[in-house]
C-alpha cells in the first residue's frame, strides 16, 4: 500500500492505494473504492467503478498535475513530491508533452513550432463543449514540435506539442 497527502482541487486529501492486475484499490479520506483500470495511452487512463466508465488524462503542470475527467481539469499536487519538484526543478527538466485535456477542436495557434514560450504561456486555443480553453505550456522552453493546426479535431490525450 502506498500513502500520500495531496491537494486536489484546493482540498487536502489523504490517499492510500494499491495496484494489482487491472485493479486499483484506493482509500480517500477514509472511504475505500475498488476500481478497474487500464492505461490507454501516454498519461491516459480508463476507470470502471460501480457500472460507470470514465477516462482520465494526467498532464504534468508546474508543481503537480492536472487530471482531466469529463471536461473538468482538476489540479493535483502531492505534498511530498512538491518539495522534491521545487528542489529539482519539476517539469523544467527535459522534454514535456502537452496533450489535449478533453476532445475538441483547435481554433487558434498561439505560438510557432521552434518558438520560445514562457511557463503558463498559451500554445493553442481549443474549443470543447462550446467553450474555448487556452492550452498552456507547463514550463519555459522551446516548442520543438507542434502537432496540430487550426481546425484540427483532437481527442482526449492527443499530442498537441512538445516543449523542451
Amino acid at each position: 500500500m502506498s500513502h500520500r497527502t495531496a491537494i486536489i482541487g484546493g482540498e487536502r486529501i489523504e490517499v492510500t492505494w494499491s495496484v494489482g492486475e487491472n485493479a486499483l484499490e484506493a482509500t480517500v479520506n477514509g472511504r475505500t473504492y475498488k476500481l478497474e483500470f487500464r492505461q490507454v495511452g501516454a498519461g491516459a487512463y480508463w476507470f470502471g467503478w460501480n457500472g460507470l466508465s470514465l477516462q482520465a488524462l494526467v498532464t504534468p503542470q508546474d508543481q503537480g498535475y492536472f487530471v482531466s475527467i469529463g471536461g473538468n481539469r482538476i489540479p493535483v499536487e502531492f505534498l511530498e513530491s512538491a518539495k522534491k519538484s521545487r528542489k529539482h526543478g519539476g517539469v523544467s527538466d527535459g522534454l514535456v508533452e502537452v496533450r489535449a485535456p478533453m476532445p475538441g477542436k483547435i481554433v487558434r495557434i498561439l505560438c510557432a513550432a521552434d518558438g520560445r514560450v514562457e511557463a503558463r504561456q498559451g500554445i493553442v486555443v481549443m474549443e470543447a463543449m462550446k467553450m474555448q480553453n487556452e492550452i498552456r505550456s507547463p514550463k519555459a522552453g522551446r516548442v520543438v514540435q507542434l502537432n496540430v493546426k487550426e481546425g484540427d479535431a483532437v481527442k482526449l490525450g492527443d499530442l498537441i506539442a512538445q516543449v523542451e
